[in-house]
């Protein structure tokens, strides 16, 4: 069984857009969204499933009920970081064993991110973001800031395609022009514009942005922090490349 490929981790700060991100996506109304941060979207959404986590274990008995409805196309989750928080304050700190429960705990991420990639819907996975000094690059560095050896492995080498939300003011994308990206006569006259960042340059050095080769095009350094253009592109993408194979297989 080949692994799901519509799935795309979300990196950013606080009011840096990931939120806003999801306003855009079509079919809403067909998606569920786990919110672990338990705070309101800044927008009236339409989701099929909008869920407060109460109990992060229950995270894994959700996501086998996404994978079994014919309702729901996707799922939300917003945040990984807070989820795996919520993981370890209630089933970590203060357990009588402590050795037990890390395992358990590593064990708990494990199993989601196995259920997700062996899974068939699209899936976007909020983040939040922390920028650290590493003192053997003596480079500042992204990462999520996730506890216990999960996060010094780091949840980012478990994600293929990876995006970073970022505020830049209109100014900073003269120049940049492609088809997913769209300045607003209101972004101009605020001065500012909510974007992704699709890849590393020499300005974002240090950050963990990382995609398939040719998912997005040179031009398409900065684009609208549009949910649904990225699912677009992942099914797109993703489409063509099982052609080619399936094309190579008839042939050998």
């Amino acid at each position: 069984m080949a692994s799901n490929k519509h799935i795309v981790l979300i990196m950013g700060g606080p009011s840096s857009g990931k939120s806003t991100s999801l306003m855009n996506l079509k079919n809403q109304d067909r998606f569920a969204y786990l919110n672990t941060d338990l705070k309101a979207l800044p927008f009236a959404d339409k989701f099929k499933v909008n869920v407060e986590v109460p109990d992060a274990q229950q995270v894994l008995g959700f996501i086998n009920e996404i994978e079994e409805s014919e309702d729901i196309d996707g799922a939300v989750l917003d945040t990984i970081t807070f989820l795996m928080s919520m993981y370890h304050r209630q089933y970590v700190s203060g357990a009588v064993d402590g050795l037990a429960a890390w395992g358990a705990y590593g064990n708990f991420y494990r199993n989601f991110i196995h259920a997700i990639k062996a899974g068939s819907k699209d899936y976007a996975i909020m983040a939040h973001e922390e920028v650290v000094h590493n003192e053997q690059t003596m480079m500042m560095e992204s990462r999520v800031p996730i506890q216990g050896a999960v996060g010094k492995i780091g949840v980012e080498a478990d994600f293929t395609t990876i995006l970073s939300t970022k505020q830049l003011p209109i100014g900073r994308l003269e120049g940049i022009e492609n088809n997913l990206l769209h300045i607003t006569d209101e972004e101009k006259e605020d001065g500012f514009k909510y974007v992704f960042c699709t890849r590393v340059t020499k300005d974002t050095v240090g950050q963990k942005m990382r995609s398939a080769i040719g998912l997005w095009d040179r031009s398409e350094l900065y684009i609208d922090n549009d949910l649904e253009q990225v699912f677009t592109r992942l099914r797109d993408y993703y489409s063509n490349s099982a052609t080619t194979v399936d094309a190579l297989s008839a042939v050998g």
